[in-house]
């Protein structure tokens, strides 16, 4: 692919360290021929994976990550970005992710990079009916997440679910503390499409890549499948 000539820098602006990188980034930018101005072509975080996730706006360019060592989906660490940013944009390659779509009642819901997901803030479990193509799944569980393959190490993987090769073209259903363990993770292909109901008075919370949405009850209807557009990383 062409070179980059426009980029924008974010950072994580409740770590200070987050910012004095963000500076660097962008002086190095600037060494590079890189304008920090108009439309950009690449995005840059500087945080950990939330910084990711909190930049949807951008979702569409690809993306170069910076975090710390306890960061799951970030390219490059503190200590090493600059040499790992240099070599992406000395020859640029992407790296494809799968992302997830949603929506309640037909209206849709920020895309999903890691994962969508029900649960109760009340220490009481929900009955969740999940319908799969023609099969129906009726369990109660604390709640239910919807992993992509780049979120499966996280969250879902703590639930039981199965930590995914990156670049699967699946996703999987992950039960969050299933009563008597009656309810397996499910391995779903892109192409299949999830609707989830809810039955009783509990009042739920829908969260997308650990960001509250909005609240769900038996009222409403979910149906998830994956997105038919990508996320894109920088390889480093």
């Amino acid at each position: 692919m062409e070179k980059f000539s426009r980029a924008v820098v974010i950072a994580n602006g409740k770590k200070p360290i987050a910012l004095a990188v963000k500076k660097q980034v962008e002086s190095f930018l600037k060494t590079q021929g890189i304008s920090l101005s108009g439309k950009p072509q690449l995005a840059i975080t500087v945080g950990g994976d939330g910084t990711v996730l909190f930049s949807k706006k951008h979702y569409g360019i690809p993306f170069f990550a910076i975090g710390s060592g306890t960061s799951f989906i970030c390219q490059a660490r503190f200590s090493d970005w600059k040499a790992r940013l240099k070599k992406a944009l000395r020859r640029p390659l992407l790296d494809k992710r799968l992302m997830l779509s949603c929506s309640v009642d037909g209206r849709l819901l920020p895309l999903a990079l890691n994962e969508i997901g029900i649960r109760n803030p009340e220490p009481r479990v929900l009955s969740i009916h999940l319908q799969v193509g023609r099969r129906h799944y009726a369990f109660r569980a604390d709640g239910i997440l919807f992993s992509t393959p780049t979120g499966s190490p996280a969250y879902a993987y703590s639930c039981g679910g199965r930590e995914m090769a990156k670049r699967e073209l699946k996703y999987q259903a992950v039960a969050i503390s299933p009563f008597r363990r009656l309810f397996s993770s499910l391995m779903l292909p892109s192409g299949k499409c999830c609707t989830l109901r809810i039955s009783g008075n509990e009042k739920t919370q829908l969260f997308v890549d650990g960001q509250t949405v909005r609240n769900f009850s038996e009222k409403n209807s979910l149906v998830i499948t994956a997105s038919k557009k990508p996320f894109y990383f920088l390889k480093a």
